[in-house]
């Protein structure tokens, strides 16, 4: 029973070709990583460019205690 069982197994087992060589499922994977490093680097500081009154200097802002500075 149990070598009926093991010959009826490995005729089930077939083995299908890639339609690529498995080194160029590596490239692949590389060059969408790297595309995905550079979209990260063009966003790479976008939060500071955006102005907000946490992280703008206002320049028209003169108190009595500043000096003239002109």
């Amino acid at each position: 029973m149990l070598s009926s069982f093991a010959s009826i197994a490995a005729e089930a087992v077939h083995h299908n070709e890639l339609p690529v060589p498995p080194w160029v499922y590596g490239l692949f994977a590389l060059l969408v990583f790297a595309m995905m490093l550079g979209v990260l680097f063009a966003f790479r500081q976008a939060a500071t460019k955006i102005p907000a009154p946490h992280n703008t200097v206002a320049h028209d802002d003169h108190g009595h205690d500043v000096g003239d500075h002109h």
